[in-house]
């Protein structure tokens, strides 16, 4: 069927415009009221007055610290300037935010507007916007994705493709792809994912299958106000498909096999030129599939997407489907680690994104012989206990269910991946809480969930002062951290929870510092927490090790022996182990070049 570029446009426009706010240009959808705990609208993430730089942000109705961001982008043949409203939010920007994930909808230039390379430079002014903007707006900057429906697929696609190129020559075409819109020039422009729902991403190939013709002037050809046997080169760097390297970012497509928009055969290419440049990369060609739709967003592809996001946040190959199940993973070390009660590392189900470090034999406990619970936040956020695991699974194998915030480490390699959540510890309680009461569980009636401690190291430390208030926690072990102070918050590292000093007052158990002496870079901000921290009992112990502490030495090092102690003490009611830190001769003293303070109330301690 032929069309002229007239019906071309008004094609697009009325679906645009019959689309409810909850649908967008992939076909009617019913509207769908989205369910959130903030909203902005119409907010101009380009600095200036301009409707087509403005966008639309949605939080989850789970309110958190932070939220990982998927920006979604509209579909309109890039004829229009202002379908933010209208972009897939009954479909996939509902799966997103129920799924937990900030959806930041975007204007951006069209085609008559300006011309290629405007529309990337507008998506990357949002990249850099949602940076910029991240404390404002709770998003977490250390997981950025895009996403989008057709000319919004190949925008998203090409953001990926392009990550960290800012300006390249294709043949005889120089381009610009990062541009200057923006009040944030030297924030990153970089995606850690992409999802394409359609989209074209080889504009030099666009007759490679069945589908709808454009007449004498495409889509692209308005784009580019060029034609592809006149001027190849600018057709092919509007191609995503012209960029692909091994360090793209990992990328999903969904294409329907009867798209006769924009054809199939456009998403397979993507697919298999992906893989052969060894990018993490995942498609779902549904054979019914139509240039969006219901056969399109069904729950099944909504929960695909979903599902690709979440492997790509927790640092997982991506290499087949995420969704699919497999059996927890599981890790001895160290023999179990020295105590009574040799332990396992291992992952549980019900239990996404944390690692559960316990005794391996759990039937000597029982209501008459509980396990307390140490819950876990790691150095740097990581979103794994990679750095502290044989500090940890000493602990377990001394009677404790431990449970560190972050996947499993199965190997002995650095953590690289996005950074974790504070409420992350806060699930780890609901979780354990849950287990006891549950008769099903391994768990039931095994858990002491009235002697509970939160603890963490460095930025795990700063999570754990940002939960304190949490009434469950029976005493808290910040390790190696301490609070910014004004003076130097600059130091901070992007995406760390940042309580200020009066959180402290929040602190209603027993609080232990275990900082590395003056070389340590949070001495300066422990030490000043604990001088402040005047209205339960606190003390501060410091061994001239530096920031890194012991705990990747055998068993956890030194660090171990002061912490198990705690534990013991404040968990367990061992007498014997509070004379680690009290009395004349403290035995925390009579080891090698420890030193301890204590407040007035310490000494109350029983």
């Amino acid at each position: 069927m032929k069309k002229t570029l007239l019906s071309a446009v008004t094609l697009c426009l009325s679906l645009t415009g019959m689309a409810q706010p909850a649908g967008g240009f992939g076909g009617f959808q019913q509207q769908t009221k989205l369910e959130t705990s903030q909203e902005w609208k119409d907010v101009n993430y380009a600095g200036d007055d301009k409707a087509y730089h403005t966008c639309d942000i949605y939080l989850p109705k789970k309110e958190a610290a932070s939220y990982p961001v998927v920006i979604h982008i509209y579909g309109s043949a890039w004829f229009s300037n202002s379908s933010k409203g209208m972009a897939d939010l009954g479909t996939i920007g509902k799966a997103l935010l129920d799924a937990g994930y900030a959806v930041v909808c975007p204007n951006h230039r069209s085609s008559m507007d300006a011309q290629w390379p405007a529309q990337i430079h507008d998506i990357r002014a949002v990249i850099r916007f949602v940076r910029g903007e991240a404390a404002k707006y709770k998003f977490d900057p250390s997981f950025i994705a895009t996403s989008g429906f057709s000319s919004g697929g190949h925008l998203s696609s090409i953001a990926a493709t392009t990550t960290g190129l800012k300006q390249t020559k294709v043949g005889s075409v120089d381009i610009d792809l990062e541009g200057t819109v923006g009040n944030y020039p030297n924030e990153s422009s970089a995606v850690n994912a992409a999802c394409d729902w359609s989209g074209p991403v080889d504009l030099t190939a666009m007759d490679c299958g069945d589908h709808i013709t454009m007449g004498k002037d495409s889509p692209e050809d308005v784009l580019l106000k060029s034609k592809l046997d006149k001027e190849p080169d600018k057709y092919r760097s509007l191609s995503a498909v012209e960029y692909i390297d091994k360090n793209d970012p990992p990328i999903i497509i969904f294409h329907g096999d009867k798209d006769n928009v924009v054809p199939n055969c456009q998403g397979k290419k993507f697919y298999e030129l992906l893989k052969a440049a060894g990018v993490k990369t995942e498609a779902t060609f549904p054979a019914e599939g139509g240039h969006g739709g219901p056969e399109m967003y069904t729950e099944e592809n909504l929960k695909k997407m979903v599902c690709f996001l979440n492997c790509v946040r927790k640092g997982g190959s991506c290499s087949k489907d995420c969704c699919q199940q497999h059996e927890p993973k599981t890790r001895i070390i160290e023999g179990g680690g020295q105590g009574p009660y040799k332990a396992v590392m291992k992952e549980e189900p019900t239990l996404k994104e944390h690692t559960v470090i316990v005794p391996q034999d759990l039937t000597p406990f029982g209501p008459q012989k509980l396990l307390p619970v140490l819950v876990w936040g790691n150095g740097a956020c990581a979103n794994s206990p990679f750095e502290h695991i044989n500090f940890l699974n000493e602990i377990a194998s001394n009677g404790y269910i431990v449970l560190a915030t972050g996947n499993i480490p199965m190997t002995d390699e650095w953590y690289k991946g996005p950074m974790s959540r504070a409420e992350q510890q806060i699930e780890s309680l609901d979780w354990i809480i849950a287990q006891n009461s549950d008769p099903k569980s391994p768990y039931y009636q095994k858990v002491d969930t009235k002697n509970i401690c939160v603890a963490g190291m460095s930025c795990g430390g700063l999570q754990t002062l940002y939960n304190c208030a949490d009434p469950r926690i029976t005493t808290l072990m910040i390790c190696n951290s301490g609070l910014f102070k004004q003076s130097n918050a600059a130091q901070a590292v992007g995406g760390m929870p940042m309580p200020e000093k009066s959180k402290l007052k929040d602190i209603h158990t027993p609080i232990i510092y275990i900082l590395g002496g003056k070389e340590d870079i949070a001495y300066e901000n422990g030490m000043d927490d604990f001088h402040l921290i005047e209205h339960v009992p606190c003390c501060a112990i410091n061994y001239p090790v530096g920031h890194g502490g012991t705990y990747r030495q055998p068993y956890g090092g030194e660090f171990t022996i002061p912490a198990l102690a705690w534990l013991n003490w404040q968990l367990k009611g061992d007498k014997e182990a509070a004379k680690m830190f009290v009395g004349k001769k403290p035995g925390l003293l009579q080891r090698k070049d420890w030193t301890i303070e204590k407040n007035k109330l310490f000494q109350k301690l029983k």
